[in-house]
């Protein structure tokens, strides 16, 4: 791959041929008070700066860097305590006619500054809201009924939009790109990325080896990452015996490049055909070396044997220059993979002293549960932080078809660790990423499975998911946890041992003054947290009744003279803002 970068480059004429402009499923949209969206058209310039600016928060993950980093000094420790609720919106009682109902609600939304500012948040399967940020008041819906379909059971997640210009963008659960007007919630236009697969041009509008029902855990969206004019989004279905790709299109919908996650001149025969490494969680974009960094999921099938080697890009990281989609480095977490120990979480970039030398550095905390550091240029390690969870077994393979009670026990278990919306947040002052982990165990064996197009690809055999610390001495019988930590030197700065876990959900927010919001469930119910970020002091608890479904944001109002703090609750389908005052 480093001989020829753009070895995992696709023909984009295959698209180019297709109907990469129609639209398979429908649109339902609703227009109430959108009159007063503030015109504000969101440059190239407003996404660079968004992550100093505290009016707003533009990114899915605050700003390029991913950091989740509120800049401004208007929420401290003298005032944390006078934060109260402001309003508190139940999505699904709204008049919008989706089919399934909203269930789903890993989402983290965007504020747009203006008079007022404007919330835009999502919930699962495909549905956008534009929200009054002071009042709650719901402007506008559009809900996107995917055609290949959507569990009413397990609504899948849709994790947040994206915003240029007079855009509002959401990845679709058809694996497409919609574009609505951010003042009327009207269609733009849509990119059908799945009229072409592995350079093979769709029969109809889907192409058949990734039309199937979507449903939580296996198909769900993260935001796009948009910059210098490129809308790059990735794809899910690792589970279902995919091969995973990368998308870039322009801000008018033309499709740019497309990158193969599974690249064939890296794998042995066919195997990268159904090798997984799905491109599904959000990315961060390096813009010191003008590269998107992103996450690559689990190899396909969950048993390794059928893909001999270390199966590039899947279940690590992988840098693409943004331009041309062409190759800069990889690593992986977990190189041929047999545990779906993929690393979903999305990474941060930043910088610190090496040596004496200060350096671009990224980071992640993926499902094994370090936090891996590499050099931004390079993506050579850095570090391996201390583990963050419990470990046992962790590299130990799975038998085949094992009999009763010949089962390994691994920890954590295929949905520990870190995971997808369990997004992290740094504090470059004190150099402590906040992590939010799940820590069970699982009974796991495999059996031989043959590939169909539109069927569950795993090939495990679950004898056992959760375990009794009373019967074993090597768990401790906590099901989550939350972590502090130097990414740079790896040490562990505090914990938060929690009884309930935070799978699909539960990520931080921090501010510059050093406090770090985490949203933590607890069986039936659930609090909202601010940690002192440093030393893991509870300093202000609500209790929202469930975990939280995704990553807080922060912003500020000056014309109101309040911060705010938002956060959605899974449970409930609830986002609670809450504000303090603050003097100018």
């Amino acid at each position: 791959m480093q001989e020829n970068p753009r070895a995992h480059l696709e023909d984009i004429q295959v698209l180019l041929d297709g109907p990469y402009d129609e639209k398979p499923g429908e649109s339902t949209v609703e227009q109430y008070n959108t009159g007063v969206i503030p015109e504000r058209e969101i440059t190239q310039e407003d996404l660079m700066q968004t992550g100093d600016n505290p009016d707003n928060w533009l990114v899915y993950g605050g700003g390029y860097d991913n950091q989740r980093l509120y800049p401004g000094d208007e929420l401290d420790m003298d005032n944390i305590g006078d934060l109260t609720l402001e309003w508190s919106q139940e999505y699904p009682e709204m008049p919008v006619t989706a089919e399934p109902p909203v269930t789903d609600t890993h989402n983290a939304p965007i504020i747009v500054d203006g008079e007022p500012p404007i919330m835009y948040t999502t919930f699962g399967p495909d549905e956008v809201f534009a929200v009054n940020a002071r009042t709650g008041e719901i402007l506008w819906s559009h809900v996107y009924t995917p055609a290949a379909g959507a569990s009413q059971a397990t609504a899948p997640a849709q994790r947040g939009a994206a915003v240029h210009g007079d855009l509002v963008i959401i990845s679709t659960l058809d694996l497409g790109v919609l574009a609505m007007n951010r003042y009327t919630g009207e269609e733009e236009w849509y990119f059908n990325g799945a009229c072409a697969y592995r350079g093979e041009a769709a029969e109809g509008l889907i192409h058949e080896e990734i039309d199937w029902t979507r449903s939580r855990g296996v198909s769900s969206s993260f935001p796009p990452m948009i910059k210098d004019g490129m809308i790059m989004k990735g794809s899910f279905g690792g589970e279902y015996g995919t091969t995973g790709w990368l998308d870039a299109v322009s801000l008018d919908g033309e499709p740019q490049w497309r990158v193969n996650m599974t690249p064939q001149d890296a794998w042995v025969g066919d195997s990268w055909k159904h090798g997984g490494g799905t491109a599904w969680a959000s990315a961060a974009i390096d813009v010191d070396n003008n590269n998107i960094i992103v996450p690559a999921a689990n190899g396909g099938p969950w048993y390794g044997t059928v893909r001999p080697g270390l199966n590039p890009y899947t279940c690590g990281k992988v840098a693409l220059d943004i331009e041309t989609g062409e190759y800069q480095w990889h690593h992986q977490d977990s190189p041929h993979d047999y545990w779906d120990y993929d690393s979903p979480s999305p990474p941060i970039t930043y910088m610190g002293e090496i040596n004496g030398e200060e350096r671009r550095m990224v980071s992640w905390p993926p499902k094994v549960p370090w936090v891996f550091t590499v050099d931004a240029e390079s993506g050579k390690l850095i570090q391996r932080s201390d583990n963050f969870t419990e470990q046992h077994n962790m590299w130990v393979l799975p038998p085949r078809e094992p009999e009763d009670g010949e089962a390994v026990w691994n920890n954590p278990y295929a949905g520990g660790g870190s995971s997808s919306g369990q997004v992290p947040s740094y504090h470059p002052e004190s150099q402590t990423m906040v992590v939010t982990a799940t820590n069970v165990p699982w009974q796991i064996g495999w059996e031989p499975i043959a590939y169909e197009p539109g069927e569950s690809y795993l090939g495990y055999i679950f004898a056992s998911i959760g375990a009794d610390a009373t019967e074993h001495d090597w768990y401790n019988g906590f099901e989550g946890v939350i972590t502090g930590l130097d990414p740079v030197t790896g040490e562990v700065k505090w914990q938060d041992w929690r009884n309930h876990n935070f799978r699909g959900g539960g990520g931080s927010a921090t501010t510059s003054t050093g406090i770090t919001f985490v949203g933590a469930g607890d069986g039936s119910g659930g609090e909202f947290i601010a940690y002192d970020t440093e030393t893991g002091e509870k300093v202000w608890t609500d209790d929202v009744g469930g975990g939280s479904g995704g990553g807080p944001a922060i912003w500020r109002d000056p014309a109101e003279g309040k911060v705010y703090v938002a956060v959605s609750i899974q449970e409930s389908g609830v986002t609670n803002v809450y504000s303090a005052e603050y003097s100018a």
